[in-house]
C-alpha cells in the first residue's frame, strides 16, 4: 500500500494550491489584455461608443453603448 508522509502531503498541496493560484492570476491578466484589445478595436471602427454624466447623487457615471456587428 502506498503511504505519504504528513509533511509530504502538505507541501504537495502547498505546491498544487500555489501551481493553481498563478494560473488563475494569468488566465485573468490574459482576459483583461484581451478585453482592452477587444475595446480599442471597436472604438476604432466606430462600434463602441460612451459618454459621461452625473447621477442623482452628483457621481460621475459612464455609459457605454456597443453596436452589434454587420453582417457583411
Amino acid at each position: 500500500m502506498l503511504t505519504i508522509t504528513t509533511e509530504s502531503f502538505m507541501l504537495l498541496t502547498v505546491a498544487l494550491l500555489s501551481l493553481g493560484a498563478v494560473i488563475i492570476w494569468r488566465h485573468g491578466a490574459r482576459c483583461y489584455d484581451k478585453g482592452i484589445t477587444d475595446a480599442v478595436q471597436m472604438h476604432r471602427n466606430g462600434r463602441l461608443k460612451y459618454n459621461t454624466y452625473l447621477d442623482d447623487n452628483g457621481e460621475k457615471m459612464l455609459n457605454i453603448e456597443i453596436e452589434p456587428v454587420e453582417d457583411e
